[in-house]
């Protein structure tokens, strides 16, 4: 024994041990500890989840207390009873300490009663808030208000409306927000738990410590979710600590609930176990030195712990070999695995970092069809990450609407190659792109058929600049051929108008032909106004002045002049106008010319009747139209053309009408584009507001 304890293999072997079951200690601590962390994290993170339900509802029941408290009083205030409802205000106030003061205002915007007298304090967004109450008859509930004499507040504003629910003014009311604070402050977690309210721009409206009331999060990422209406756990730093919060958003007001503790106190009782578990393994470390002096010449780790290795390598579960020290030929053997690992990593890394570097998306698929690799060209295009897809089959990824129309799993089940084909896919959201697509078929070294891979290049830029000089050579072409049949036409006119002057000069007593004469001057005068206007049309001029138009009253009054011809075609009219004024830099005439011409088209497609939908509604810095039919539809093929002039889908029709209104529109700056389907087809009109930018411009 005494031989064998000298012996440099069992020293070896007995440290070799040991520093093996202290890994596997520290492992299995590790191990103990992140699964004791993650389950006391589940935990902590279910309790903040439900105090966060349950102070948010807690909270709302509050608000919507406060809202029917000054609905009653508004109800009072409508027919003039003012002892009535300062009666009912002193009861509200005096009952609940969340109100700072309540302020009842008339039509006029002067405040009529004050409960308690706080001298008419007012916030410079009183006006901004009565203007909503005056177009929504609803209440409302205000963002962080800083009152006149400097306190901080929140409004629950409700209109006072007569029985013809005409705006007679109203009554607002004022939360005390260290009352509310207070509230919160009565359901926090722990001794360093806090509980937020921020409204809609993200200030802190509820702290609770009062200190912090009026600071912004809308630039924390916390702000930026509950700006987005996400519900969700969040870990990281909060007013310099590091916290664990739990959010939600409000469906009253807008505002956001945030609850939270430090890091430090959620994971206290984890610690002790923690320490505990400390002792418990050392104590079993060294029992295990103890029993591995007696065991060691029995262990051959060395050889084991290779094998290991390499059979976790080939499983793709380690990327690298980790060294022996054994001083023998199995330190070579380890050495040069090693190497070779480091080496294919490297190799692999090399080729990652080309194929990354490709502008291109480009797939690789197995030979059953999924995902294995998507390089940064792919997430671009497509909008997926990398994440999202890998391990995936390739036809449950949206490019397409139909398994047929995918074609590159034909290359999958048929194991036919493209060499270049123009296509279009459809990326995460939706948007469509237009592309040039290759894919093949790649094997081994036997010549055994691995998956395809697939190559998909974006040319939706091309095709834009493209379809933009198709269009401009087509309008070119409009221009010049208008421009002569206005002049072949108006050298006859003035012929035919010489002779009606003569035959009036030469036989001024004949009624009859003075009456026919007229006739002949009255027409040619038209023809000759109707010609010009189409030869300006077709240079791009207008002689109509440029002016503040509103569309609203354009769409409204064409939709009234078509009215018959809805009622006789059975078209019935759906209108969506979300605003009273919508005020664009235009000509009137022109812009009406836009519009009839869709209608037009509209009528065309929906000879058995339908239903036309017009919708208007802000966009940015502009205005959005959008003129809907449930007609027959255009097929996809013929979408992009239907601009064009002189292209028609129609039996009888010049093909002119679009390609006005796309040159009238362009000209105010606008865009106008066509959807459809088997549901029928979607103009849409973009003009830019009305601006004194626009008016120089314009002119």
């Amino acid at each position: 024994m005494k031989q064998l304890l000298q012996s440099r293999i069992t020293k070896r072997y007995v440290l070799l041990t040991f520093v093996v079951i202290f890994s596997s200690l520290a492992s299995i601590y590790y191990i103990t500890m992140t699964v004791l962390n993650d389950s006391v994290r589940s935990e902590i993170k279910y309790r903040n989840q439900l105090m966060g339900k349950t102070i948010s509802t807690k909270t709302s029941f509050m608000f919507d207390k406060m809202i029917n408290d000054i609905r009653v009083i508004s109800e009072f205030a409508k027919n003039d009873n003012t002892d009535t409802y300062q009666a009912e205000m002193n009861h509200v106030v005096s009952k609940n300490p969340l109100y700072l003061f309540i302020d009842v205002l008339g039509e006029s915007r002067n405040s009529i009663a004050t409960i308690p007298n706080v001298n008419n304090s007012r916030s410079t967004e009183l006006n901004s808030i009565l203007y909503r109450l005056e177009w929504s008859k609803t209440f409302y509930i205000t963002n962080l208000l800083t009152l006149d004499d400097g306190r901080k507040t929140i409004g629950i504003a409700y209109p006072i409306l007569d029985e013809k629910e005409n705006y007679r003014g109203a009554v607002i009311a004022y939360v005390n927000l260290s009352t509310l604070s207070d509230y919160l402050s009565q359901g926090k977690i722990g001794t360093e738990g806090l509980n937020i309210l921020i409204d809609r721009n993200g200030t802190i409206i509820s702290h609770t410590n009062e200190n912090h009331i009026g600071e912004s999060l809308s630039e924390h990422p916390l702000g930026k979710r509950l700006s987005k209406y996400r519900i969700g756990i969040w870990e990281g730093k909060l007013f310099n600590e590091v916290m664990l919060t739990s959010y939600r958003p409000m469906t009253l007001g807008g505002m956001g609930l945030i609850i939270g503790e430090s890091i430090d106190q959620a994971l206290a009782p984890a610690k002790k176990v923690q320490v505990l578990l400390l002792k418990g393994f050392l104590i079993i470390l060294l029992l295990t030195y103890l029993l591995t002096l007696f065991g060691a010449f029995r262990i051959i780790r060395p050889v084991t712990t290779l094998t290991k290795q390499a059979k976790e390598y080939s499983e793709g579960k380690r990327d690298h070999f980790e060294l022996l020290h054994t001083g023998d030929e199995l330190e070579n053997l380890a050495t040069t695995m090693a190497n070779m690992a480091t080496e294919l990593k490297n190799k692999e890394r090399y080729l990652f970092n080309i194929l990354e570097s490709i502008p291109y998306g480009i797939i690789t698929m197995n030979k059953d069809g999924r995902i294995v690799t998507f390089n940064k060209g792919a997430e671009d295009l497509s909008g997926y990450s990398r994440a999202e897809v890998m391990g995936k089959f390739i036809i449950d990824l949206s490019f397409k609407r139909s398994e047929d129309e995918f074609l590159a799993w034909k290359t999958i089940k048929e194991g036919k190659e493209i060499n270049e084909l123009e296509s279009h896919i459809y990326d995460k959201y939706g948007n469509k792109r237009d592309v040039r697509i290759y894919s093949s078929i790649f094997s081994n070294e036997e010549e055994k058929i691995i998956g395809p891979i697939l190559i998909i290049r974006d040319v939706s830029d091309f095709k834009k600049m493209e379809e933009f000089v198709k269009q401009s050579e087509k309008l070119a072409s409009l221009g010049q051929l208008t421009a002569g049949i206005a002049h072949e036409i108006k050298n006859p006119l003035s012929i035919i108008q010489a002779a009606a002057e003569a035959i009036q000069l030469d036989l001024t007593d004949s009624s009859y032909v003075q009456e026919m004469t007229d006739d002949i001057l009255e027409t040619t005068d038209r023809m000759n106004r109707t010609l010009s206007e189409f030869l300006k049309l077709s240079k791009g001029e207008f002689d109509e002045e440029w002016e503040k138009v509103d569309i609203v009253a354009v769409i409204e009054e064409l939709l009234n002049l078509l009215k018959n011809k809805f009622s006789e075609q059975k078209i019935s009219v759906t209108k969506i106008i979300y605003t009273k004024e919508a005020f664009v830099f235009a000509s009137p005439g022109k812009l009406s010319q836009v519009f009839l011409n869709i209608i037009i088209n509209s009528f065309h497609a929906m000879e058995a009747g339908g239903n036309l939908s017009v919708h208007l509604s802000e966009s940015g810095a502009n205005w959005l139209v959008e003129i809907k039919d449930t007609g027959i539809g255009i097929p996809e093929s013929e979408i992009n053309w239907i601009f064009n002039p002189f292209y028609t889908t129609k039996k009888e029709g010049t093909g002119l009408g679009l390609s006005i209104a796309y040159e009238i529109t362009t000209q105010f700056g606008g865009e106008i584009q066509a959807y459809s389907d088997l549901g029928g087809t979607k103009l849409t009109v973009q003009l830019p507001k009305f601006s004194a930018e626009r008016r120089e411009l314009g002119s």
